[in-house]
């Protein structure tokens, strides 16, 4: 058995390799909350591995149900003002 090592820090393509998906699940995935928002390093955008198996591990990233509800409240919102913008 060989030890695999993951990156604390991985770009899309390092993290659709480590979590199996393509890029635009992870887009998709971000949107809905499934998967936290990345950061910014340099021009890269860069995410925590700590904070993804976090959240696919929680199912919500260890959101209360009250900041859960509010995600949710602000998806819906986002998405009825991107409706109306078309």
């Amino acid at each position: 058995m060989t030890d695999t090592f993951i990156p604390p820090w991985q770009d899309m393509n390092t993290l659709c390799r480590n979590i199996c998906v393509s890029p635009g699940t992870v887009d998709n995935w971000v949107r809905d909350g499934i998967l936290p928002a990345p950061r910014k390093r340099g021009r890269k955008l860069m995410w925590k591995w700590s904070e993804v198996d976090q959240y696919l591990s929680d199912g919500n990233g260890g959101l209360s149900p009250d900041a859960e509800a509010e995600r949710i409240r602000n998806a819906t919102k986002r998405e009825i003002a991107s409706r109306a913008d078309h």
